[in-house]
């Protein structure tokens, strides 16, 4: 498991120290702190809530097939059947092969499948319809942009519906060492070379922003009369 992780951290652009500083701090966290929302960086269960609701502004995960990356404990499969219902199969990548065996445990079933990787060109998990990174972009690595642009071409290949990512915003009143902040124009202009339809929200109570990367337009013009 650990050896299919690194391999896939190397193939998105993160480096042998990337890897280590990650999958460290994560595991030590689930050792020192247990399952719950500072293991995987999050300061309550309200801020990690409202970063899921804004991932699934406008969209229906009903029927549909989600990919998770950088899942972490696998909370947005608790937060998603609340909010939808339990009729939409799941599949949680992370590179922490101590968070996926956690969220393998609270999670895992027939569909909700948990894998210690990241999202690669040759990935063999097939297409989706809506995926999602909440927090997977944070931390400072070698080359966070080079990494997201890898991460979210991928996903966004293999896509029927959705791409939606949350990034530490650069308009925030601090920072810490450890985040790497993005310039939401910067992320914008990435995401509209891939699609002509993308919504960038920066309106909730957080330092960050999120963009979702959609195949068809929210609205569509009505025909004429």
């Amino acid at each position: 498991m650990e050896e299919r992780s690194r391999s896939a951290a190397e193939s998105i652009g993160l480096t042998a120290d990337d890897y280590a500083g990650l999958t460290g701090l994560y595991d030590g966290r689930l050792r020192e702190l247990g399952v719950g929302v500072k293991t995987v960086g999050w300061g309550s269960v309200g801020d990690q809530e409202m970063r899921f609701e804004v991932l699934c502004r406008g969209l229906k995960l009903e029927g549909l097939r989600v990919l998770d990356i950088g899942c972490g404990l696998g909370d947005f499969v608790g937060w998603a059947e609340k909010r939808f219902g339990p009729d939409f199969d799941y599949v949680g990548l992370d590179l922490s092969a101590g968070l996926i065996e956690a969220a393998q445990e609270r999670f895992g079933g027939a569909r909700r499948q948990f894998l210690a990787d990241t999202l690669t060109p040759d990935s063999a998990i097939g297409e989706f319809d809506v995926a999602v990174l909440s927090g997977t972009l944070t931390y400072k690595t070698a080359d966070n942009m080079a990494t997201m642009r890898s991460v979210i071409s991928s996903a966004y290949a293999r896509s029927r519906v959705a791409v939606c990512s949350n990034f530490m915003t650069s308009y925030a009143d601090s920072r810490l060492d450890k985040n790497f902040h993005y310039q939401p124009e910067e992320v914008f202009a990435f995401t509209k070379s891939l699609s002509r339809f993308v919504v960038l929200h920066h309106d909730y109570d957080l330092y960050e922003f999120t963009v979702q990367i959609l195949r068809e337009p929210t609205l569509k013009r009505k025909p004429s009369p």
